[in-house]
């Protein structure tokens, strides 16, 4: 007999080995010889010995029981893991880990968790290394356990991109007048960048248009990029396009 740690109590049941209880003068049931059972005390995982109660009828027979038989066990609850963080760089996962052990008012800690990859677009990311730690308020770890598989279906890792805000450099742009509003022939935007990770030290830009407000002297007052998108990171890290994403 055993249970989950954490689940309700099982029935506890005991059977003969040996001899008999009743013939046709008497109808003594089992529970009349060894009446409610019990186990011994403790709730955490291990094995407990089933024991037995005293029977209305018990008297009238001469019992052989092993009452040191640890019949009853209490195994590992397994938790449940996600993590998500926002990318930066590292498969470390302190202090992102959610983890659920499915007992009211339990709580778990954990030590080296670490994801199997990096990277926002790298499909099918999980929690390829985590220990389970004894909680805050006394829960023990050795009450529960880690699914029999890390994978992302057991222990999914999501990674959102890291916000990069690109901020046109270019002192001054400006051309002689001919009658449009498109950039100067061989405008060569330049860039400044906040929320690139230490490491990464420029990002490559792509823009699907550039114009001036207004193709005439007196007007044209601004210049703007638009369409912009990320085409690649400098740096490090071996930070990809897709890790980052613009403001």
């Amino acid at each position: 007999m055993s249970k989950v740690y954490g689940d309700a109590e099982p029935t506890l049941s005991v059977s003969l080995t040996a001899g008999s209880l009743a013939n046709v003068a008497v109808s003594d049931t089992l529970a009349d010889v060894t009446g409610t059972l019990s186990r011994s005390v403790g709730n955490n995982v291990g094995a407990y010995d089933v024991l037995l109660g005293s029977g209305a009828h018990a008297f009238n027979y001469d019992i052989t029981y092993n009452a040191s038989n640890q019949a009853f066990s209490i195994t590992p609850k397994t938790v449940s893991l996600s993590a998500s963080k926002v990318y930066d760089g590292t498969i470390d996962l302190a202090g992102k880990v959610t983890l659920l052990t499915g007992v009211d008012g339990e709580t778990l800690s954990y030590t080296g968790a670490l994801a199997n990859d990096a990277h926002v677009a790298t499909t099918g990311k999980y929690i390829a290394a985590i220990t389970l730690a004894n909680g805050a308020n006394g829960e023990l770890a050795s009450n529960y356990q880690l699914p029999a598989t890390l994978d992302a279906t057991t222990a999914p890792v999501t990674i959102s991109a890291r916000t990069l805000t690109a901020t046109l450099a270019n002192s001054s742009v400006s051309k002689v007048y001919d009658g449009t509003a498109n950039p100067p022939a061989g405008f060569t935007p330049a860039w400044t960048f906040d929320g690139l990770l230490g490491g990464d030290s420029a990002a490559t830009l792509t823009a699907t248009a550039a114009s001036f407000n207004n193709p005439n002297v007196a007007l044209a007052s601004s210049f703007t990029m638009s369409g912009l998108a990320i085409a690649g990171i400098t740096g490090s890290n071996g930070s990809r396009a897709s890790d980052y994403v613009l403001d």
